[in-house]
């Protein structure tokens, strides 16, 4: 179990936030696992007993031959968000190592992630429904393990700019998710002589953190 100490709840707003700070340990990157184990710790917090649940798990399930159900955590009446940024260039920040959904107050799906300024955020979701216990592979190594994993993020990622909406706006191209919602990558456009266009593109940047 993994307690981030750079996680902050507002309990005031409704849906709740869940803020990942700029200042913290790791603060363009969180796992599903440390966003579950974190979020439960600080809900039993003596500030927040009296609060409504506000996340649930699933996956790990021992499924046999040292593979485990992926897992999937669901926010309830909360999102997830990376702190601001104070100015350009665009920071990247990645939600990943599993499936995030969310519910409103309503118990209707809503994206999971709260826009941030100067913030694009990409939430890498699991492309299979299981996970190969490190402890016991079975055969693979620890380092045959992650070129899978990295496999299988990659094309998930491959398969979000493929199916879902892009546009361009303010001389930058823009690929959301196929949720047509969550922002994974922008590019500055540029023209043949190097100067940011919209129009005649002839270049484009990927936008770095």
């Amino acid at each position: 179990m993994t307690i981030r100490d750079d996680i902050i709840i507002n309990w005031s707003v409704s849906p709740r936030i869940i803020e990942i700070l700029k200042d913290g340990s790791n603060p363009t990157s969180i796992s599903m696992q440390d966003l579950y184990d974190t979020v439960r710790h600080l809900s039993f917090q003596p500030d927040a007993i009296d609060k409504d649940e506000i996340i649930d798990g699933a996956g790990k399930e021992l499924l046999g031959n040292s593979v485990l159900v992926g897992l999937t955590i669901k926010l309830l009446n909360a999102k997830v968000k990376f702190e601001n940024r104070e100015n350009p260039p665009w920071t990247v920040c990645n939600v990943l190592g599993g499936n995030l959904v969310a519910e409103n107050i309503n118990g209707e799906s809503m994206d999971p992630i709260e826009p941030s300024a100067f913030v694009t955020t990409t939430r890498i979701s699991s492309s299979s429904a299981t996970l190969i216990n490190l402890e016991n592979q079975g055969g693979l190594t620890s380092e045959e393990h992650n070129k899978l994993m990295t496999i299988a993020s990659d094309v998930d990622f491959i398969k979000s700019v493929q199916n879902g909406r892009w546009k361009i706006i303010n001389n930058q191209m823009i690929f959301y998710k196929d949720d047509n919602i969550t922002e994974i990558m922008r590019f500055n456009l540029f023209d043949i002589n190097g100067n940011l266009t919209m129009r005649n593109v002839a270049e484009r940047r990927k936008v770095l953190c």
